[in-house]
C-alpha cells in the first residue's frame, strides 16, 4: 500500500503539461510551476490533440491572443484545437482562454464585453482549495475583453464587479478554470497554482 509520502513523491516525477496558446505570459508559468518542484514539458496548442497526456502529472493551458467572439469562423477554428479536451481525464487548469475553452467544453458560452487588463479583487463565493491560505477577495491580474456564461455541468467558484464567472470548477471531470492570470498575480497567484499542483498530486497514482 503507498504512503502519502510515496504518492507525492510519484507525483512529482511525472510532468505538468503547459499549453502554450500563444500567451506572452507562458514563460511565467514555466518559472512558476518550476520554482514548486514541478518538472514541466510545454507544448504548443496545435500538437495537443495527438498529445499523449496519460502519464502526466496535470495539464495547464495558458491564454492567448485569441477571441473566440471574432467570428463564427474563429470559434470554430479555435474549438477544434482544443478538441484533446473532450476526452481529458487528468487535473486540468484553463487560464483565460483556457478557461473559456473548457467552460465551452462543458456548455458554456462566450461573450464579448469590456476590457479589463489591471489587478482587481474577485470574489471568492464558496470555500475551495484554489483558494486556501487567501483572502477572501484576492486581487488578481487580469487580461481579457472576453468572458463566459456557465452550465449546469460548472460550478461557478469566484466573481467581480466586471465579470460574473472568474472561476470555475468542471463538476463530471478534475478540471477547473480562471479568467485570471495568476502567473502575473506575485503571491496571490504563486499561492493558487501551487494550491492546484498540491491538489493534484493526491489524484496521480
Amino acid at each position: 500500500m503507498q504512503t502519502t509520502n510515496s504518492i507525492n513523491e510519484h507525483s512529482h516525477n511525472k510532468k505538468v503539461i503547459i499549453i502554450d496558446c500563444g500567451s506572452s505570459k507562458v514563460s511565467e508559468l514555466v518559472t512558476l510551476i518550476g520554482d514548486s518542484g514541478h518538472p514541466t514539458t510545454t507544448i504548443k496548442l496545435v500538437e495537443s490533440n495527438l498529445f499523449p497526456f496519460e502519464q502526466s502529472h496535470s495539464v495547464i493551458i495558458s491564454g492567448g491572443p485569441h477571441l473566440f467572439t471574432d467570428s463564427p469562423d474563429k470559434h470554430q477554428s479555435l474549438m477544434a484545437q482544443f478538441e484533446f479536451l473532450k476526452n481529458l481525464e487528468i487535473p486540468t487548469l484553463g487560464i483565460c482562454l483556457g478557461h473559456q475553452a473548457l467552460a465551452i467544453i462543458h456548455g458554456g458560452r462566450v461573450y464579448r464585453d469590456i476590457e479589463r487588463r489591471e489587478f482587481e479583487p474577485v470574489r471568492t463565493l464558496h470555500k475551495h482549495f484554489l483558494f486556501e491560505n487567501l483572502p477572501a477577495n484576492p486581487a488578481f491580474s487580469e487580461d481579457h475583453c472576453e468572458g463566459i456564461w456557465p452550465s449546469k455541468k460548472m460550478k461557478v467558484l469566484a466573481d467581480s464587479e466586471f465579470y460574473e464567472t472568474e472561476a470555475i470548477e468542471i463538476l463530471s471531470r478534475p478540471m477547473f478554470g480562471v479568467q485570471f492570470h495568476p502567473e502575473t498575480s506575485g503571491e496571490t497567484g504563486r499561492v493558487l497554482i501551487n494550491n492546484f499542483l498540491s491538489w493534484a498530486d493526491q489524484q496521480s497514482y
